[in-house]
């Protein structure tokens, strides 16, 4: 059995602030280390839970920023991960060929009250809705997933995130580590017993597999992205099927939800193929 975890940092317990990637000094340097550590050891629970309760395969995406967020010195030996820049697609190898996905340190969509560091992909964008529902970045991550088949079984993260994705995807295992009440403001556990309650959930996340149905679209698939600030003009020649309704708000439609990423994101390698690797994971 086979699990892709997509780790993010906004989620994690006892973090309230977002990385600050252009502040070089030694008290900012001191505070991303401490961020990374903090990210590895949920990273690290979920990993233990997810092994303890019957996968035996564990792809773990280091999602964040520049993608090298996990401190590698610190990581659990048996899974594969996959981090850096520059990468042909946003999650390779999350395909037909896995079981279930999930995701670790994860945050509420753009505009949710109370969410705590709550955003969409960046600051700049103000809502996403895709044939009308609303989603964030593990809904996004839902769908890809359901696309190929794959349910969204587990996440772990703000209390605003883990309701969002109990409407998303009903029956799958939540694990709340902090509760928002603002974007900079949150009630958090400790690390030692977040990483408790995440590795304890991890282990109930199979049990989901069969029961969670993976999350998908009909035909044909209408991307409503809207900004924050004024980003297009009204009269600019566009790509097929991308429509300007507004300077704040665009429409993308596609045959399928891969075509309309194909014209979201135009920059990515969609001929791209993941091979397995050799000789592959052993616990």
């Amino acid at each position: 059995m086979r699990m892709y975890i997509m780790t993010d940092l906004e989620g994690v317990a006892g973090i309230t602030q977002g990385e600050n990637r252009d502040d070089t000094g030694h008290w900012n340097a001191m505070r991303r280390q401490r961020m990374s550590r903090l990210l590895t050891g949920e990273v690290n629970a979920a990993t233990e839970g997810l092994l303890a309760g019957g996968f035996d395969e564990i792809i773990i995406n280091d999602g964040h920023g520049a993608g090298s967020t996990l401190d590698y010195e610190m990581l659990d030996p048996r899974p594969l991960y996959y981090h850096g820049l520059e990468r042909p697609f946003w999650l390779p190898w999350l395909d037909e060929r896995c079981d279930a996905t999930g995701a670790v340190g994860a945050h509420s969509r753009a505009g949710t009250e109370g969410g705590c560091i709550s955003h969409t992909m960046s600051g700049a964008i103000r809502r996403w809705t895709i044939n009308g529902l609303e989603i964030g970045e593990c809904g996004l991550q839902a769908l890809i997933a359901g696309y190929y088949g794959v349910p969204f079984v587990f996440a772990a993260g703000d209390e605003w995130l883990c309701r969002e994705m109990q409407q998303l995807c009903p029956g799958c295992v939540t694990v709340a580590v902090k509760f928002g009440t603002s974007r900079h403001s949150a009630m958090t556990y400790a690390p030692e017993r977040a990483r408790e309650l995440i590795r304890e959930g991890a282990e109930r996340a199979i049990e989901a597999v069969d029961r969670v149905e993976p999350l998908t679209l009909e035909s044909p698939v209408i991307w409503r992205d809207e900004r924050v600030d004024p980003c297009w003009d009204e009269e600019a020649d566009t790509a097929d099927g991308v429509r300007i309704l507004n300077a704040h708000v665009r429409e993308i439609e596609g045959e399928d939800l891969l075509d309309a990423i194909r014209k979201v994101y135009p920059n990515y390698d969609y001929e791209f193929q993941a091979e397995e690797w050799s000789p592959g994971l052993r616990t």
